[in-house]
């Protein structure tokens, strides 16, 4: 093995030297293997790579992991508001009333000290609701809205925040109280 690296580092070296200075590479030393050819189907295809194997293109960086909610700074909790919540947000009630929701604001849910950088939670300028007999108040006055909070935005809500949806059992998590001031049993 050493005889043979030998062998290739001097003739390179002859190589280079001959090419630098104006001559020809050396013929082929007759008697050694002959030089297999080889043809573009036994060249490997980028396609054909190991099913193991990611491409590098495919393989995706860790994220790092994002703080809770309750753990953010107040610009960390404007960003999250700014970039997934009001987009998501917006849809979501676009999706109830178009017309209604064609421009959502901070304002839209926190009310018209959201100018003034009061995002204080919940609102007491949006409707107050009462929870008595799961809501039936609002299911009779309009049942289609009723539902749609209920079923829709609360989850789309704790999603958008990165926090559990109210669980009736635990009284944990986000649910209407996030955003309405709540009465009733």
């Amino acid at each position: 093995m050493r005889v043979q690296a030998s062998f290739v580092w001097v003739m390179a070296s002859t190589l280079a030297v001959a090419v630098a200075c104006g001559g020809s590479a050396p013929p082929p030393e007759s008697g050694g293997a002959e030089p297999v050819a080889t043809t573009k189907a036994d060249e490997p295809k980028p396609e054909e790579a190991k099913p193991d194997e990611a491409k590098p293109e495919e393989k995706k960086p860790e994220e790092a992991a994002k703080p809770a909610w309750k753990d953010m700074t107040h610009d960390q909790k404007v960003e999250l508001m700014k970039t997934v919540v009001m987009p998501k947000m917006g849809a979501v009630f676009k999706e109830l009333d178009a017309k209604k929701y064609a421009e959502i604001t901070c304002a839209t849910c926190h009310g018209p000290g959201a100018k003034e950088g009061k995002m204080q939670m919940p609102n007491a300028k949006l409707p107050k609701l009462d929870r008595t007999n799961g809501f039936a108040k609002h299911m009779k006055k309009n049942e289609k809205v009723t539902k749609f909070m209920m079923e829709k935005v609360t989850g789309e809500m704790a999603a958008a925040l990165g926090v559990p949806a109210f669980n009736p059992e635990t009284k944990q998590g986000f649910g209407c109280g996030g955003c309405h001031l709540m009465e009733g049993k």
